[in-house]
């Protein structure tokens, strides 16, 4: 059985652009090495007809909708991503209406839990691996305040998300299980993180090389404002100094002194004085430009060295993951080779558990899980008796069924 998934993540508004070039494909990837471009022109979006600027549309939401006295805090979350999707078994049994309709009911329930409004997008990439969807939202309360504390600061509120979506596509048809939950299998649950490991990675990946992207150009700005600056000093050296210009003086003890001077000298001076003026407000304007400029620099250092550390952190943290896996899998051979001799038939028991466990993950039942015949006739015996459950549940179904018909006659 296939399970239902759904997955949240806050974004501070530097973190938007990167969520954009990814969700859009505004950018060739060089690190998710899933997408296929081919493909990529069968991505949609279904609340946008055409691409947005994820910046410009929240800002227009904040400015029409946001009711706070205070000024919002730089640091705030103005974004707020759900990934929605389940495993590739799922979606190789719909048709392209059935996964479309999947996609559909998915927003309209973020919707009526979290405000219709406050759903931005809702981008299905179908170009990857698992066809799966973004959707993104504006946490604005009913109250006009930009507040994803009061709809996700509870710890229940993830849980309680993961409950009631599962509820809502079973009921439009749609035959899959509740996502993780505290009494799942180690197994589901390392499998859920990884989806939400890889769907960061790239996010942070992508949202890094845009980062980079910004400090060479902001450093390509300086150094031609520094140039700018350096010509407008140069250009009042072409300019006729004054203490090269010929004075005769005229006057004397009854009439004032005055000085009498070329005209094209005296226009030149005039000339010098308006430019002197103009370059020295000018230059103020660039140097103020260009210290913003710098601040601006400095500050995508900073963002970016954070960046780095969360995603090297989320690469760890996806190793450990395979480690662990790997680990699972050796003690299991190990337990295999130490009770084979001593458990009549222990290889055929231990294809038992595994097709159970390949069963509850919603995976299909192949060779290469199983190491040897006895396990192959251990897989076949589940099935098997799997068969023969919904057999008999069919019946006791058809019998009550019948009973009750007879009982309204």
């Amino acid at each position: 059985m296939s399970f239902a998934v759904i997955h949240m993540k806050k974004f501070k508004s530097a973190d938007v652009k990167g969520m954009q070039i990814h969700n859009q494909r505004e950018k060739e990837s060089k690190t998710n090495m899933d997408i296929d471009k081919e493909r990529s022109s069968l991505n949609y979006d279904l609340l946008n007809h055409a691409p947005i600027d994820y910046d410009e549309r929240i800002q227009q939401e904040i400015d029409e909708r946001y009711l706070g006295e205070r000024a919002i805090r730089k640091d705030a979350v103005k974004l707020c991503s759900f990934v929605v999707t389940s495993d590739k078994a799922f979606f190789d049994g719909l048709d392209p209406q059935e996964e479309k309709r999947f996609f559909e009911e998915s927003v309209k329930f973020l919707q009526d839990r979290y405000g219709e409004k406050n759903m931005v997008y809702a981008v299905v990439h179908k170009d990857e691996k698992t066809p799966h969807m973004h959707v993104g939202m504006v946490p604005i309360t009913s109250e006009g305040k930009l507040a994803a504390k009061q709809f996700f600061g509870k710890k229940t509120e993830l849980q309680q998300l993961q409950d009631k979506f599962h509820e809502h596509v079973t009921k439009k048809g749609f035959d899959l299980e509740r996502g993780v939950s505290s009494d799942r299998k180690h197994i589901e649950a390392n499998r859920f993180k990884a989806l939400s490991v890889k769907e960061e990675v790239k996010s942070l990946e992508n949202e890094l090389k845009e980062k980079l992207d910004d400090k060479q150009s902001l450093e390509t700005s300086v150094k031609d404002i520094e140039g700018r600056l350096s010509d407008l000093g140069k250009s009042l050296n072409h300019v006729k100094k004054v203490d090269e210009v010929e004075v005769k003086e005229k006057g004397g003890l009854v009439r004032s002194r005055t000085v009498e001077l070329a005209q094209e000298d005296f226009e030149g001076i005039k000339t010098l004085a308006k430019v002197s003026e103009g370059l020295k407000i000018k230059s103020e304007q660039l140097e103020g430009y260009w210290i913003q400029e710098v601040q601006k620099n400095d500050q995508l250092k900073d963002e970016n060295s954070i960046l780095k550390k969360e995603n090297d952190r989320l690469k760890d943290e996806n190793k450990e993951l395979v480690r662990e896996n790997t680990f699972l899998t050796r003690t299991l051979e190990k337990v295999k080779d130490l009770y084979k001799d001593k458990i009549k038939d222990f290889s055929q028991s231990l294809g038992t558990v595994k097709a159970f466990v390949l069963d509850k993950m919603g995976d299909k039942l192949l060779q290469r899980h199983f190491t040897d015949d006895d396990e192959i006739k251990g897989g076949q015996k589940f099935l098997s008796n799997k068969n023969l459950e919904q057999e008999r549940e069919k019946q006791t179904q058809q019998t009550r069924k019948n009973r009750d018909s007879g009982m309204e006659r």
